[in-house]
Order: C-alpha cells, then sequence, then structure tokens
C-alpha cells in the first residue's frame, strides 16, 4: 500500500468516526420527545430480548426509521447499513443474496448446498437462498449478526446471520395507509387494517402493491421463447426494460392471548413476483479465444447484427438481453410461535413453521442472451469446426484442401442461417418446501441466564431448468428461429435434507461486573440427493437419457462452541471477548462430495453509552479462518471447468465427465481455507435535541493461507481474493425541528454508504484480455451513495394523522458494476441500482 492510499484511507476512517457521520449501519435509537439522550434498543440476538448493549455480540439493528430513510424493503437492500456487510443480487436473476461479512462470501446458489449467511424471519430459519430476496410488509425491526452464530442460531451461520422481526398484533383498533410515487413510474401502496381486541384475539392484514419500471431499456425486447415441450411452460416474451420491479405481498397476523402468561401468534406471509431480472451489461469478447480461431466467430456474431456494449464498467441505457423474461417467484410461509411464562424464571417458546417458494428466471448471464447464426458466421465457424475435429493436423495440409474441407463444414453450417445461437444463458427453475419446530426455554436469576433448546428441520427442494430442458444454454446450442427451446441435456437435482440439533448457553456472574458464559450445540444432518441428465446429439436431436446419479447419504454430527468474558466497569459500558465455531453443511452434487465448512473466531469488544447516554460507541475486533470453504462454481466459466473435470474424470471416466459437463450447471468444490480479521466500529451521538449522528466504519483483511490445488491450477497457479471490499463505512444525520405548527415537526435525514475498491478478477492474466477491452471490470473503484428523506411529520388529518415526504435514493447516480464475469467468449457485468426519487403520504387512523 503507498504512502497516498495509506494517508487517504487513513482520512476517511478519522472522518467517519470524529463526524459520527450519516448512516443507518447504526442500530441506532430515536431520541425520547421533548429529551436530549439515545433511547435504548431491544434486540433478540441471543433468543430472548434484551438491551442491544448488554449484547456481547457485534450486532445492528435496522430500526424502523432507518428502514423507512433507506427504503429498505427486502435483505438486498441491507448493503453497507451495518459495518464490514455488503449485498447484492446473485447473477441469474432467481432472487438469491449475495452478502459479504468478516471477509466471507455466502451464495447458497448451488442446488443442495447451504450458505453461510442464515436468514430468519421471527425466529424461523429461510433454508433455500432462491427466492429469499422478497418484500416482508411490517418489520419491526432487523438485525444482523456479525460472525460466527452456531450455538444459538446453528448451521449455515458462519459468516453471520440476518434476524428479521415483524410486528404482532397489538389489538388497537386502525387502519393505516401509505403511497409513494416516483420516477420510472414508480408506485408503492400499502394498506394495513388491524383489528380492536375481541376477547383473548387481535389481528391484522397488511397489503403490499409494489411497483417500478427497470431502468434499463431491452434493445431485443418481444423476442418470443417457446417453452411449450416442456410441461407446465408455454411462450413467453422478452420484455422492454430490465430491473422491473413488480411484487404483491400479503401479510397477516393474529394473536391469541387468553393471559399474562400465554399467548399463540400465529403469521402468515406471501409473496408474488413477476419482475425482471436486472440489466446485465456486455463489456466486450475475447477477439484473441482460440488461438483467434474462436475470437473470428466471436466477432464476426458480435459485430455482423446489432449488439450493444458498455466497455467503460457502467450502468447502460440499453443492453441487448433477449434471453431474459419476466420472473415467476412466488413466495409463502406459515409460522406459529406459543409463548409461555411458566413462572417469573423461566419461559418457553415454541416455533413451528413451513414455507414453500417457487423460482423461475431465465437471465443473460453473458450481456447479450442469444444472437442471431448470421452468414458472416459461417466460414469462422466452420474453420472453428474443421480445426476442432482434425486438429493440427489441418494446419499441415495444403490450402485448396483446407478450403475444401471447410466448404463441407460450411455447407453443413447454412442450414443454421437465422437461428438463435446460445453464449451463456440461465434458465434456473427452483422449487422447495420446509417443515421446522423449534422449542426454546429461558431461565433468569439474580446469577444465572439459561438459554437452552432443540430444533428439527426438514427441506425438500428440487432444481434446474425446465423439466427435460437444459438449465445452462451455453455457446454452441442453437435454437431455431421460431424460439422453441428443444429437450435434452437436461440437468435435474433432487434433494432432501434432515437437521436435528440441541444447544445450550449459560451466563454465570461471578461478580456483579464480571459473567462467564459458554455454550454448545450438537447438530445431526442427513442429506440425500439424485441427479438426473440426459444428452442431446446436436445432429441428430436424438435424447439419451444417463443413468441416474444417486450418491451415497450425506450423514454428519458436528459440535459448535461458544466460550467468553463479560465485564461491566459500569452500567453504561460492556467489555468483552470470546471465542467461537459455526460450520455450514456438507454434501455432494451429482457426486462431487464437499466437506463441511468450519469457522472459528476470535472476537473482542467494547459497547460503551457515554455522556449522559448522548454518545454510544460500538467497537469489535476480530480474527477469524474458514476451512474447507465452500466455493459455488459454474461450468460456463473456463477456470471452473478446469478445476472440475478432473474431479468428475475419477468418478465417472473421462467420456462420462466430458457428457456430464454439459448438463453439470453448478456445483461447489472445497477452495480451501480463508482468514479474515479487522474491525468494526459503529457510532452514534445526540449532541442536542432533534439531533442525531452516527456513522461506521469497518476494515477486513482476507488472505488465502491455503487454496486446494485443484482450484488453483483452474486459475493459472493464481488466485486473488475477489469480491471482498476491504473498507466500508456509512455515515447519516438526523434533525427533527420543533413543532411548526400544531403537533406538525420537519424531519431531515441524509445517510451516505461506502465501500472500498472490489477485485472481480481472480487471475488477470487469465481474465483480462489481451486488448484490455474488459479491464475496465477487473477492479472496481470504490464508490458512496447518498439517500436522504425530508418529511413533515404529525399532520392532522381529520381522526388520524398522516407524514408528507420527498426521497431519494443514489442521488448522485452512480453507476457502478457490483459483479463481473469472465469467459472467452463475453465479459458482462451487473450494477448499482439507478438513482430514485419520489414523493410519499402516509395516514393513520
Amino acid at each position: 500500500m503507498n504512502a497516498y492510499s495509506l494517508s487517504r484511507k487513513s482520512l476517511l476512517a478519522s472522518t467517519a468516526i470524529a463526524v459520527a457521520a450519516w448512516v443507518p449501519a447504526v442500530a441506532h435509537a430515536q431520541q425520547a420527545e421533548g429529551s436530549v439522550g439515545l433511547e435504548e434498543i431491544v434486540v433478540t440476538a441471543q433468543k430472548r430480548e434484551q438491551s442491544l448493549q448488554d449484547v456481547p455480540i457485534a450486532v445492528t439493528a435496522v430500526t424502523q426509521e432507518n428502514l423507512q430513510a433507506n427504503r429498505i424493503f427486502t435483505v438486498n437492500d441491507l448493503s453497507a447499513v451495518a459495518p464490514g456487510v455488503t449485498v447484492k443480487p446473485s447473477a441469474g436473476g432467481i432472487s438469491t443474496p449475495s452478502f459479504t461479512i468478516r471477509g466471507q462470501t455466502s451464495f447458497g446458489v448451488v442446488a443442495g448446498s447451504d450458505k453461510q449467511v442464515s436468514i430468519y424471519i421471527d425466529g424461523v430459519y429461510i433454508g433455500s437462498p432462491r427466492g429469499s430476496i422478497f418484500q416482508l410488509p411490517d418489520i419491526q425491526r432487523l438485525e444482523v449478526l456479525r460472525g460466527p452464530q452456531g450455538t444459538l442460531f446453528g448451521r449455515n451461520a458462519t459468516a453471520g446471520g440476518v434476524s428479521i422481526t415483524t410486528r404482532d398484533p397489538t389489538g388497537d383498533a386502525h387502519v393505516k395507509l401509505e403511497g409513494s410515487y416516483g420516477n420510472y413510474d414508480a408506485y408503492r401502496l400499502r394498506a394495513t387494517v388491524e383489528t380492536p381486541q375481541f376477547g383473548p384475539f387481535s389481528a391484522y392484514f397488511s397489503y403490499v402493491r409494489d411497483y417500478r419500471r427497470g431502468e434499463i431499456r431491452n434493445a431485443a425486447a418481444g423476442t418470443v421463447w417457446d417453452r411449450s415441450l416442456s410441461p407446465g411452460y408455454g411462450k413467453t416474451t422478452s420484455p422492454k426494460y430490465l430491473g422491473t420491479v413488480d411484487p404483491n405481498s400479503y401479510f397477516a397476523a393474529v394473536k391469541f392471548e387468553p393471559s399474562d402468561s400465554f399467548k399463540m401468534v400465529y403469521k402468515y406471509d406471501r409473496n408474488d413476483d413477476s419482475g425482471t431480472p436486472e440489466g446485465t451489461g456486455f463489456i466486450g469478447w475475447d477477439k484473441a479465444a482460440g488461438g483467434g480461431l474462436l475470437g473470428n466467430v466471436l466477432t464476426a456474431m458480435y459485430t455482423s447484427q446489432p449488439t450493444y456494449i458498455a466497455p467503460d464498467g457502467k450502468r447502460p441505457e440499453v443492453v441487448t438481453n433477449s434471453w431474459v423474461t419476466a420472473r415467476d417467484q412466488r413466495v409463502q410461509g406459515h409460522s406459529l410461535t406459543a409463548t409461555w411464562q411458566a413462572s417469573d424464571s423461566i419461559s418457553v417458546k415454541n416455533i413451528l413453521a413451513y414455507r414453500k417458494a417457487h423460482v423461475f428466471a431465465p437471465s443473460s448471464i453473458d450481456g447479450v442472451g442469444m444472437l442471431t447464426f448470421t452468414p458472416q458466421m459461417v466460414t469462422p465457424f466452420a474453420t472453428l469446426s474443421a480445426v476442432g475435429q482434425l486438429g493440427a493436423a489441418f494446419f499441415s495440409l495444403p490450402p485448396v484442401q483446407q478450403g475444401a474441407i471447410i466448404g463441407q463444414f460450411a455447407a453443413g453450417l447454412a442450414p443454421l442461417v437465422g437461428s438463435r445461437v446460445a453464449i451463456v444463458n440461465s434458465q434456473a427453475q427452483s422449487q422447495g418446501d420446509q417443515w421446522s419446530d423449534e422449542l426454546q426455554v429461558n431461565y433468569t436469576s439474580e446469577r444465572l441466564q439459561a438459554t437452552a433448546g432443540a430444533l428439527w428441520f426438514h427441506s425438500n427442494d428440487e432444481a434446474g431448468g425446465p423439466v427435460g430442458e437444459q438449465n445452462t444454454l451455453v455457446f454452441g446450442t442453437f435454437i431455431p428461429a421460431s424460439g422453441l427451446i428443444p429437450l435434452g441435456n437436461e440437468g435435474r437435482y433432487f434433494n432432501k435434507a434432515t437437521s436435528l440439533a440441541a444447544y445450550a448457553q449459560l451466563e454465570f456472574k461471578i461478580t456483579p461486573e464480571l459473567e462467564i458464559v459458554g455454550g454448545a450445540r450438537i447438530t445431526h444432518d442427513e442429506k440425500t440427493s439424485q441427479f438426473r441428465w440426459d444428452v442431446r446429439n446436436p445432429q441428430t436431436g436424438v435424447i439419451s437419457p444417463r443413468p441416474l446419479i444417486v450418491p451415497p447419504k450425506y450423514t454428519k454430527t458436528k459440535p459448535n462452541f461458544l466460550i467468553g468474558l463479560n465485564w461491566k466497569p459500569n452500567q453504561d459500558t460492556l467489555i468483552y471477548g470470546k471465542y467461537s465455531t459455526s460450520f455450514v453443511s456438507g454434501g455432494s452434487t451429482a457426486g462431487i462430495v464437499y466437506e463441511p465448512e468450519t469457522a472459528s473466531s476470535f472476537e473482542v469488544g467494547v459497547k460503551a453509552d457515554l455522556l449522559d447516554h448522548r454518545l454510544r460507541t460500538n467497537l469489535a475486533l476480530f480474527h477469524v479462518d474458514y476451512n474447507h470453504f465452500q466455493s459455488p462454481q459454474s461450468t460456463t466459466a473456463v477456470n471452473s471447468v478446469a478445476t472440475v473435470l478432473p474431479i468428475l474424470t475419477s468418478l465417472y471416466g473421462a467420456t462420462t465427465a466430458n457428457e456430464l459437463v454439459g448438463s453439470l450447471s453448478t456445483f461447489v468444490v472445497d477452495q480451501g481455507k480463508i482468514r479474515a480479521k479487522g474491525f468494526e466500529l459503529e457510532v452514534t451521538a445526540a449532541p442536542t435535541r432533534g439531533l442525531t449522528l452516527g456513522g461506521s466504519l469497518s476494515y477486513t483483511d482476507v488472505s488465502y493461507p491455503f487454496v486446494n490445488p485443484g482450484v488453483l491450477a483452474g486459475y493459472g497457479g493464481v488466485l486473488r481474493v475477489t469480491a471482498r471490499p476491504k473498507w466500508t463505512a456509512s455515515a447519516f444525520f438526523s434533525y427533527e425541528t420543533q413543532p411548526l405548527f400544531g403537533d406538525t415537526t420537519l424531519n431531515l435525514r441524509s445517510d451516505v454508504l461506502y465501500r472500498s475498491k472490489i477485485l472481480f478478477s481472480g487471475n488477470p492474466a487469465l481474465d483480462v484480455y489481451a486488448d484490455k477491452s474488459n479491464a475496465s471490470v477487473a477492479e472496481v473503484d470504490g464508490f458512496a451513495l447518498v439517500n436522504g428523506r425530508i418529511a413533515l411529520r404529525h399532520l392532522k388529518f381529520g381522526p388520524g394523522e398522516g407524514e408528507l415526504a420527498v426521497f431519494g435514493k443514489n442521488l448522485t447516480n452512480r453507476k457502478d458494476a457490483t459483479f463481473a464475469l469472465f469467459t472467452p467468449l463475453a465479459t458482462s457485468a451487473n450494477y448499482v441500482a439507478p438513482r430514485t426519487y419520489g414523493v410519499e403520504l402516509s395516514l393513520d387512523f
């Protein structure tokens, strides 16, 4: 790191801390009416309600004001809202969030695999990550837990967890209406109706209709795709705009509370989403690919027809994503939570839940989708085919003979002119359901706090493309001009998982100031899977089913531990230190076995409320080792194919291995060991009445102490740390005036979210083309997003009151890339969402 870079980052750090500046990455509480100081924030990071400042966990509580000011509607909107946390949708449009927390990335996109960041809704674990980007209308609180959470939250939380809490019915009859309108034809309508108390019963229902037209125009709009050969599918059309938001969300809650000591709450959520995947930009292609032979084919393909290219790496206004069609996503869940206060010291809770999800979202991963096979492509494609069949011997033939051979291949290709040719096109489809039941018992006394529980979880899911069709269509796949997608090269996964766990955590006060914490969890996992696949002969169209792959049952019992010390030198300060472990369950993808991923973490933290609760500072220092990191790979990437072919060859032989790659699509490989260390700081201040300032800063240093030799070979001997920023920062200010008229006040709020440079190329020598045409997305510089909101609060409307506000998100309209995919055929990218702004009105009666 040079002196300039170091000084620049040091200035950023000192400025963020000194200003305590702008953004809700901080679990910031609003000051009480007519008083100065920060209010207590209650969280459930340890399975019970506690003050945020008493919890020895690095946790950020995103409050309702923060949710509203930054228009956080899904987990995908959480990027930089907590220190060290970045979130973006995974490529492919399947509504899978990709988290980065403490040097770890979490995808879970491979069928049957798990993820490193768990998502919980009202204590219910969301098993499948596919389709987990969805809206909930009545979020009361959202907590981001950083670091391994294996003791209380279980497996699949090596990097952390996101816990979403929705509100319970209050029994107070009221109606709340909200509406907003903004650019991109955006509107959002919400209605909540809450019933009065009827004996022991109370309830409410909410509905949200959200729409925003996509920001990127699709030049290939109107392209028809016909999947009628697959049961349950028909014709769809590529949309005019990409990145369209179009969900309908429903939420209902019913509470039965016959006494002060017992209650049951049933909750139902449903989300139907028909939006479109975000637009994928086409950065460029390798003109020298395949010694120039493949490059000549690509050059002819991209230059002989209208193709929009965005080589600068910034979000374009127009792309050619012909393959994209509207998403079909249906997610719903039921939960029944029973709580019994058995005595002053003992409480018992049981959470029974069922969830299911279906997602289908064709996506142009390559940035263009499918293009037409033009006459200009025939000769270079014929030359490539001839050399592919004859090898180097072709070049030793006389020129006349070479020309004759090329002519023969060209004659065979001529009937394909006018058809559509695939490059890298996903049509991922998945469906699954899950059952779970968790029993929790809490015991509280003057010196001992005990939390114990047991969990049963079962899931059943199916994933692939539409039945009978290829999941990911790659270069060399031809589709008739009619758009009728042929059957064949199917790769379909069938997975079942059952998990049983028991856990306990004890917190014992040695003295009134010093507390020792110990926790343990034992988890038993069982997984079964099947992989159904076939091969389609591209010349004859004949489909040849291959033997069903049924790997041995995965069975594993693993423990987790936590031990720590908490010291409270005074009522407003907590100093803690702990060692904790966690793991991600192992499994198998079409027989490719991967071991459980484990995390071992040391953490030291300080939480302090200072200056008569006008200043709140939370600092965490951490060091974590991840072993057997489960790296998701795609067979669309050359390095991934190079990694998996030796594994498949050892399992099934060379012939089957080469056939299987075409149907496999995605798989998990053991990358090796990852080490992360750094710090996370959150600051909130209420220096004067009406004014609240806050900010966060994090630094994470990530290294690869050991890389699986097979993976390293696939990357050409070099593997850089990718998709993980070293620095994130955030800052916010919020000011509320004295009443301007009546009870009406003016609230001003601004938020800034920053992340530093990210590398997207694991090995530039392999990924960056010789002409440097795709170098713009190999490394993407850091940037900040600015959000703002101005609101008139407590406006009187007859018997009720309301709020009128104007808002803006990404006010500087950053267009930076958030993801990049490198292949010789195409380099593509996805981008930051555009600047949005509008006006909103809420009425509460």
